[in-house]
């Protein structure tokens, strides 16, 4: 702009002198408001600068009162901005790198708590599987025994298939659902096998004799002889009696019956003088006591022994059949009646009177009698006869 210009006041010629003057001063301070190029003093704004949307051009600097950059001072402040800018957002992306690192460490912990969980769950479900396992083969095997045991080890009810080892005759046992039984041979049995292995040349040369001579039967047949005639000698004879169904006696139908050594209800005859043992241990005889009665249809009981329960272990029936009064005439069930049994017989026993002292004393004078007859050829045969027949 330009310089303030210096005025004169105009005193005379006009008549409005002071209005000139007032203009004047007007003016000057006007231009006392104005921005001088050349520097000269006031130099100075008392009041904005309004460029009206006009640019700023060729400027050199712009400095504030302390004489600082003005340009030079915002750009630093824009670049510590941008770089705060920047470090907040890299923060930020940071932050939302540890927050997406934080979140997968969370769902990795999460699915790491989640397999622990399993795995324990896993853990303990095996751990009851073998613990259950162990107590089936605990129940199963129940170990070393001095005897047969009644329960398991557990004290529950012992399982068909139970084994334990039984330290009296080093054997393994297995319960069959009612009874334990040896699995393998017993001391005593073993020791038996070995003699019999020991024995090998001599079964072979039994073996032998099977064919073409078959002296094994001939034996096998003679034993059987010599057995009948012990039990005749000795007067005892044993009778297994079982119960099943068939040919009720006296014709009443088909029912339960007894069989006497396999025989269906057969009729039978007794020795006088003889004892008799019926064995009615066997199960199929529980309700059907054997019993006699006599040719009157009394029950007879004379020498009649009863011992234990038919149908239980052990129990038997004897009877010591009398050389002389009433006898036995038939044998019957107690709850059953006689269709379960048939007629008894009795005979005298052929031997004993054949081994009587009398009867001997009578053979041996015929012996002596039958001597004397040879030595006299001249007798008649009337003579002969008489001799022999003590005349």
């Amino acid at each position: 702009m330009a310089k303030r210009p210096t005025t004169t006041s105009i005193t005379t010629g006009h008549a409005s002198i002071t209005a000139l003057n007032n203009n004047i001063t007007a003016l000057r301070n006007h231009f006392d408001n104005t921005i001088s190029r050349d520097g000269s003093s006031p130099n100075t704004m008392s009041a904005d600068l309004d460029l009206n949307g006009n640019d700023l051009n060729n400027v050199g600097a712009l400095k504030n009162t302390s004489g600082q950059d003005i340009v030079a001072l915002t750009q630093g402040f824009m670049n510590t901005a941008n770089t705060a800018a920047t470090n907040a957002g890299n923060s930020a992306t940071a932050s939302a790198t540890s927050a997406a690192s934080s979140s997968s460490s969370a769902t990795a912990s999460a699915s790491s708590a989640t397999a622990s969980a399993s795995s324990a769950t896993g853990a303990a479900s095996s751990a009851t599987a073998a613990a259950a396992t162990l107590d089936t083969f605990d129940d199963r095997f129940l170990g070393a025994k001095s005897s047969n045991p009644s329960t398991d080890n557990d004290g529950d009810a012992l399982a068909t298939g139970a084994l334990y080892f039984n330290t009296g005759d080093n054997n393994m046992r297995v319960y069959n659902g009612s009874a334990w039984q040896a699995v393998g041979p017993t001391t005593a049995e073993q020791t038996n096998i070995n003699t019999v292995a020991a024995a090998d040349a001599n079964i072979t040369t039994v073996v032998g004799q099977i064919t073409p001579t078959n002296n094994l039967q001939t034996v096998a047949q003679s034993v059987a002889i010599l057995n009948s005639l012990n039990a005749m000698f000795t007067a005892v004879e044993n009778i297994t009696v079982t119960v099943a169904s068939g040919s009720l006696y006296g014709g009443g139908g088909t029912g339960n019956i007894f069989y006497l050594n396999g025989i269906a209800n057969p009729p039978i005859t007794l020795v006088k003088g003889f004892t008799y043992t019926f064995d009615v241990s066997n199960s199929s005889l529980s309700g059907h006591p054997l019993a006699f009665k006599d040719s009157g249809g009394n029950a007879y009981t004379t020498g009649v022994t009863v011992n234990g329960t038919a149908g239980q272990a052990g129990a038997n029936v004897v009877i010591a059949v009398p050389t002389t009064g009433t006898m036995p005439a038939s044998y019957y069930c107690t709850s059953h009646g006689a269709g379960m049994g048939n007629t008894i017989a009795t005979q005298t026993d052929a031997i004993a009177t054949l081994a009587d002292s009398t009867t001997i004393n009578n053979i041996n004078t015929i012996v002596n009698n039958l001597s004397t007859i040879s030595t006299k050829a001249t007798l008649d045969d009337a003579t002969a006869l008489a001799i022999a027949l003590g005349g």
